[in-house]
């Protein structure tokens, strides 16, 4: 099967939308600090996955009141910040959008090995382009308010990959902050 990649990111861009639309009016209470993408490296899902403050502070605490004693560590905001298998809206956020899009990434593996690269290979700058979009129309605000909040790729993927995503899709500043993220740092130890 052949996924024509202009076509995909414009089913991407449409999920995505929907998706965190759903996810924002559905949550009006929460300070969302991430918007992302969950896949892995060959592309074999792609899930709008999100968090917020209040999501990281709650797994926090869970994390010392159940894992820290048992384990011996502690745990910190800044250390799960982008433990992203522990955000509060992961693994799938508006999974219904993504429907026809993961039935192609499942089809493309019937591919010959060399289909698959090369299909592979032109539908990761289409999927960066569809969540470009989103950040091009302010979907995730702008000014102070989208200093807030960082868009990136999530998953088992190489930190090249993840570093251009993040240097792509936010300003400078966010994607500075997030590339040279300390998860030693100490921060508020009473959450």
């Amino acid at each position: 099967m052949q996924i024509e990649p202009a076509h995909f990111s414009d089913q991407v861009y449409a999920a995505l939308k929907a998706a965190f639309s759903e996810l924002l009016q559905a949550n009006p209470d929460q300070s969302f600090y991430a918007f992302a993408l969950f896949t892995d490296d060959s592309l074999q899902f792609l899930h709008a996955v999100a968090n917020s403050e209040e999501g990281l502070t709650s797994t926090v605490k869970h994390y010392r009141k159940t894992v820290d004693p048992k384990y011996g560590t502690t745990s910190t905001r800044s250390g799960m910040r982008w433990s992203y298998g522990d955000w509060s809206f992961f693994p799938e956020v508006g999974a219904a959008h993504f429907g026809e899009i993961n039935e192609a990434l499942r089809a493309n593996f019937d591919n010959d090995e060399e289909t698959f690269n090369q299909v592979t290979e032109s539908l990761w700058p289409a999927i960066l382009k569809a969540f470009q979009r989103l950040e091009d129309e302010h979907f995730f605000d702008a000014g102070p308010a989208r200093t807030k909040i960082t868009l990136l790729p999530v998953g088992d993927l190489p930190s090249e990959l993840i570093d251009h995503w993040v240097l792509t899709l936010n300003p400078p500043d966010v994607a500075h902050r997030f590339i040279h993220w300390d998860t030693e740092a100490m921060d508020d130890t009473s959450v």
